[in-house]
């Protein structure tokens, strides 16, 4: 399975986004709880602080919110320890809005296993714009 994010700023501006590939990893919400902890990850390489993440599973969102362990625990545990370094939100947003990260996800899924990412510009412009009105 593979998880992404994809970084804008409020402007709507592309800052950067990345992927990760993992063998075997098929569960949805597993899936999207490594990408809210990707997202982070992201975060961290770009060197921001302050700022949301949105995930289209209100489940992922609510267990990072409270904490709450489940299948995906150590995924949850990492990223509240990660949280400890930003000034961060979790929010649920509807999938139209997830569109990027879905997107890449599935492209990543040709490039291999591992971590790929995109700094300033992006893997494809058409695919993930390097501006968005909001």
């Amino acid at each position: 399975g593979s998880a992404a994010a994809v970084c804008r700023d409020d402007a709507g501006n592309y800052l950067g986004s990345s992927s990760l590939v993992i063998e075997g990893q098929t569960d949805p919400a597993t899936l999207e709880a490594i990408a809210c902890r990707e997202a982070l990850a992201l975060a961290e390489d770009l060197l921001l602080h302050d700022f949301i993440i949105s995930s289209d599973c209100k489940q992922v969102v609510e267990d990072i919110n409270r904490g709450n362990q489940g299948r995906y625990g150590s995924v949850i545990t990492e990223i509240r320890l990660r949280l400890l370094n930003f000034d961060c939100n979790f929010i649920f947003e509807g999938r139209a809005t997830n569109g990027e990260a879905h997107s890449l996800a599935k492209h990543s899924l040709s490039l291999g296993l591992g971590r790929h990412t995109w700094l300033l510009s992006s893997h494809d412009p058409n695919c993930i714009p390097l501006h968005m009105d909001y």
